[in-house]
């Protein structure tokens, strides 16, 4: 199984033949084939040598690199692989037609909020008050509404954590409590997936409906992920934080200035949950057999693409189903 390799380390990212090999700072040597790779997100300062993006290349493997806050930053972005032309000129026109735009934001936000409900009650959280409530037919208007209900929905969020990690006020750069910390860096482990894998899709991942299209980012994974968050990043982070796993101390986070941050244990704590919550599978009643988190990712891609070739309407995802 293919799968996201996570370096913290500093170190050289290089190619032995047909074999990835990463020499830590620390002296240790890794061997990751590339049968095993499905992207790589780098933490630490790591060199890349051409041989390595050579073999990424030939493999369609991205590389994501992440800041010092844990933000995601920027990716090498190989050949396209599955690219479309006329894909991407019906995106195009998708953006260009302001009241599709406003209807495909609305679903989204319907997708979102039924999310949000979803996972507070599971916890047994109120739900009473999360409401959407547009105020006119603008994209304005729409992440007005979507602002005004996440607030709602983080404050009913804190009801459900543990005191050490209730979030409060979204800070983000840098992080202000452990809450925060958290949901910043599952937020970007999110993106950076669908990233990933909108390269196996031959959706251009640039060309939003939602988010405006910016130069230096994948807007698109911007708006396709909102609605993952609550059943994917904020479902973890309780259970995480509930179990134990991940503990408000110096021994999973540290202090920076004004913020905190995972330390490097913290963060090897916490993708390797992710990980085993993306390869999480449950069955799927459409295809008759059980599918990953990291497969629904893709299939909502494929979903947001046959919206735009008017072959089915999109409708957003709903997670939690258990």
């Amino acid at each position: 199984m293919n799968k996201n390799y996570y370096l913290f380390s500093n170190g050289i990212l290089s190619a032995d033949q047909s074999v990835f090999r990463f020499d830590g700072k620390d002296g240790k040597m890794v061997r990751i084939p590339v049968e095993g790779v499905s992207a790589f997100d780098l933490y630490g300062g790591v060199s890349i040598t051409s041989g390595a993006l050579n073999l990424a290349t030939q493999h369609n493997i991205c590389a994501h690199i992440f800041g010092y806050y844990g933000n995601y930053l920027g990716s090498f972005w190989p050949k396209e692989a599955y690219f479309s032309g006329d894909l991407t000129i019906k995106q195009a026109l998708v953006y260009s037609d302001y009241k599709r735009r406003f209807s495909l934001g609305m679903k989204l936000l319907k997708g979102i909020q039924r999310n949000m409900y979803a996972l507070l009650k599971k916890y047994n959280g109120n739900v009473s008050d999360l409401e959407l409530n547009v105020t006119d037919n603008t994209i304005e208007a729409l992440m007005l509404a979507e602002a005004r209900m996440r607030k709602l929905y983080y404050s009913q969020l804190d009801e459900i954590l543990d005191d050490d990690f209730k979030i409060g006020a979204r800070k983000k750069r840098p992080p202000t409590n452990y809450g925060n910390c958290l949901i910043s860096f599952g937020n970007s482990l999110l993106y950076s997936e669908f990233v990933t894998q909108s390269r196996k899709t031959s959706v251009n991942i640039t060309i939003p409906f939602y988010h405006s299209p910016e130069s230096g980012r994948f807007a698109l994974a911007l708006d396709l992920s909102e609605v993952f968050k609550p059943g994917l990043v904020d479902r973890m982070i309780v259970g995480m934080t509930k179990q134990g796993i991940i503990r408000a101390s110096n021994d999973h986070f540290h202090d920076i200035g004004n913020g905190i941050l995972l330390n490097e244990t913290g963060k090897k704590i916490f993708v390797e949950n992710w990980e085993n919550w993306m390869n999480m599978a449950s069955y799927n009643v459409i295809f008759k057999r059980k599918v990953s988190h990291r497969e629904l990712i893709k299939m909502e891609i494929h979903k947001y693409a046959k919206e735009i070739e008017e072959i089915e309407d999109y409708n957003p995802i709903k997670l939690p189903k258990d």
